[in-house]
């Protein structure tokens, strides 16, 4: 997911994907705070939820 969010040499840092992630749920999570589409697992990463 790095690489994809890469503009034009500029450097891209692991919290990127995490305020991308949020701003994701944001759009598409009934409540951001309690999220059940997109979960955080710890020390690895993120799992999208299949319903």
């Amino acid at each position: 997911m790095l690489d994809l969010t890469q503009h034009d040499g500029e450097a891209v840092i692991d919290r990127t994907i995490d305020v991308l992630v949020g701003r994701l749920r944001r759009k598409i999570e009934a409540d951001s705070r309690h999220p059940a589409i997109i979960l955080t697992v710890h020390g690895v990463g993120y799992r999208l939820v299949a319903n």
